[in-house]
Order: C-alpha cells, then structure tokens, then sequence
C-alpha cells in the first residue's frame, strides 16, 4: 500500500466512479427535467382547453338564461296588461254598483225620513 503506483490506480479509480456517476446524475436530470417539462406542457394545454370549454359552457348558459329571461318577461308583461284590464273592469262595476246603490240608499233614507208613516 506504499507504491505511488497503487495510490495513483486508487485515485484513477475514484475519479472514474466519481465521474461516472456525475454523468449519470446529468443523465438522469437531464431526462427527468425533459419528461416533467412534456408533461408539464400536456397539462397546461389540457387546462387551457378546459378554459375555453368552460368559457364557451358559460356563454351558452348566459344566453340560455337570458332567453328565457326575455320570455318570462313578455309572458309577465302579458299578464301585467290582462290583470290591469280586468281590474280597471272590475273598479269600473264597482263604481257603477256603488253609484246605484247609493241612490238606492238615498231614496230609502228620503222615503224614511221625509215621507210619513202609513197608518
């Protein structure tokens, strides 16, 4: 073990298991940073078109709504104008019930107060 030539094989050896392994090692990063980065791109173009499939889903969904939205609102305009209708109808037979009734009234409190009884 005190032969120059053995400490010389000894650090030979070393550097050639050093270096093979620093050569792995890139190797190894080298192809584990390539397959993180494809997969990394698949997952980005994956979440871009859930993005768009999304956006365009809302897009649909918001016209969808805003057409039914229009037709409820004819359909509540319609009723609006039927009911104001029947109910300008309905206070204008009130105003005429109350108007004979009235006179009605008027005439039984004339008759009671101004005519004399019957015998």
């Amino acid at each position: 073990m005190t032969e120059p030539q053995v400490w010389v094989l000894i650090g030979t050896f070393a550097a050639a298991v050093l270096g093979g392994m620093t050569f792995s090692t890139n190797l190894i990063m080298g192809s584990l940073t390539k397959v993180i980065t494809a997969n990394t791109d698949r997952l980005e173009a994956r979440i871009d078109a859930l993005r768009t499939e999304t956006v365009s889903e809302f897009q649909v969904t918001r016209f969808r709504i805003d057409s039914v939205e229009t037709g409820l609102t004819a359909k509540i305009d319609s009723v609006e104008a039927r009911l104001t209708s029947q109910i300008e109808s309905v206070e204008s037979r009130l105003r005429g019930d109350m108007a004979r009734i009235d006179s009605d009234v008027t005439a039984i409190a004339k008759r009671v107060w101004t005519d004399p009884p019957a015998a």
